[in-house]
């Protein structure tokens, strides 16, 4: 175990030592492909150099460019992300967007997880113009309509809306207001409330993908019952397949599902699944 003393907020070696931490490819916007640009969306306390970024490496190796950056990064600790308010990293996020969008002369396509997931649907839906210059969304296991964290969420009422309240204002004081603001009655699920019928942005080809065994953030929490709006499961083209929540960044039918989206190949069947990469959590 490395000694690091108590205000050193540098990445640890021991994770950078993981053999699962590849980092994440520099965002080269001299990159050619046929394919639109890919924007990936890390989770709720990822960043750019965790999460997605294996995922980016493989796409890369087969023709598509793809940027990341970390969003909500927490002030002490940067390279926690997705932790400040969403509403905020959301403009972030969009600005990021724009960027790519410039620099490439190409509509993006964005794939995020968890809370990138989120992101996915909420930015085109919240930010101004966005939804112009994103053709395909895919988001993995996002909680649309409110992060439930194993149930522990409703330990919040125990007090009805005074306590739920001082729960918001303690997550935001720690640092975490992202965490408050996912859940039933934060802020970002109040903006998705009042958008129902209308979350999903016209020009946009929306994908939620969802694992049945998602105990986290259950599908029923993800799911966008608007049309146009693909909702599908791991296990509908992987029956075996027992992914997880975290999992849905790293496991490889969920690669080959998000390709397959992002190309509109809706039909593809994975003739060989992967069993070798499922994360059940």
């Amino acid at each position: 175990m490395e000694e690091r003393g108590l205000l050193d907020f540098t990445l640890p070696t021991n994770l950078t030592g993981n053999l699962n931490f590849y980092g994440a490819p520099a965002n080269d916007f001299n990159c050619k492909s046929d394919k639109n640009p890919v924007v990936m969306l890390h989770g709720l306390s990822a960043n750019h150099e965790v999460d997605l970024n294996v995922l980016q490496q493989d796409m890369n190796a087969l023709g598509w460019c793809t940027y990341g950056k970390t969003y909500g990064a927490h002030t002490l600790v940067p390279w926690v992300g997705g932790v400040k308010e969403m509403r905020d990293s959301a403009k972030e996020v969009a600005d990021f967007i724009r960027e790519v969008n410039q620099k490439t002369g190409k509509k993006v396509d964005l794939v995020g997880h968890s809370e990138g997931g989120v992101m996915t649907i909420y930015v085109p839906m919240s930010q101004p113009g966005i939804a112009d210059i994103v053709e395909r969304a895919v988001a993995l296991g996002p909680a649309v309509h409110g992060a439930q964290y194993f149930g522990f969420t409703s330990l919040w009422y125990f007090g009805g809306d005074a306590t739920r309240s001082f729960v918001g204002t303690v997550l935001s004081t720690l640092g975490c207001a992202a965490c408050d603001d996912l859940a039933t009655d934060g802020k970002v699920y109040d903006d998705f409330q009042a958008k129902l019928g209308s979350i999903s942005q016209p020009g946009v080809k929306t994908t939620v993908l969802m694992s049945r065994s998602d105990t986290l953030v259950a599908p029923e929490t993800s799911i966008i019952d608007e049309a146009g709006v693909r909702n599908i499961y791991v296990q509908d083209y992987c029956a075996e397949d027992k992914v997880g929540h975290a999992g849905l960044a790293w496991d490889r039918n969920v690669w080959t599902i998000i390709k397959n989206e992002l190309e509109e190949k809706y039909d593809a069947k994975i003739e060989q699944c992967d069993t070798t990469s499922v994360l059940e959590i």
